[in-house]
């Protein structure tokens, strides 16, 4: 069975397109061997990103990347995996400081939040970090050529 990816662009942004999300995070989520679920993708502003980490964080700013984790499979063909809400602007201003493309930021940060739907938590423990982030890379290294 297919996955289904549900995706919520808020804001306009002619270089993330539905049809890039869908296929790249089909690519992340095959790399994880994920089959059978429902992942919601929201692309918004800095505005409303930041009002999102004040009411369920208590982070009164904006970030780059927010995950949802829902986990629920009862009476539904899919699992459910929750929600992953990325801020365009906050990802694009990040791409410029760093090495990575506009593309690779938000790769990067899908890769992040697709993770922290799955239980990896790098602000637990030094060993949690090292563990999500070596494969956060991993599956980045492999799918960045394919932007």
């Amino acid at each position: 069975m297919k996955n289904r990816i549900l995706i919520n662009k808020e804001v306009y942004d002619r270089d993330i397109k539905k049809d890039f999300l869908k296929r790249i995070i089909q690519e992340i989520l095959q790399e994880l061997a994920l089959s059978n679920v429902e992942i919601s993708i929201t692309i918004t502003d800095n505005k409303r990103i930041r009002d999102i980490n004040r009411e369920w964080r208590g982070k009164d700013k904006p970030t780059d990347v927010l995950s949802f984790p829902m986990e629920e499979t009862i009476g539904y063909r899919y699992r459910l995996l929750g929600d992953v809400i990325i801020s365009a602007p906050f990802a694009k201003e990040q791409a410029q400081s760093t090495e990575y493309a506009y593309k690779e930021e938000v790769l990067r940060l899908l890769i992040h939040g697709i993770l922290h739907l799955l239980g990896y938590d790098h602000e637990k423990s030094e060993e949690d970090e090292k563990e999500m982030f070596e494969l956060q890379d991993r599956i980045f290294n492999k799918l960045k050529d394919r932007l």
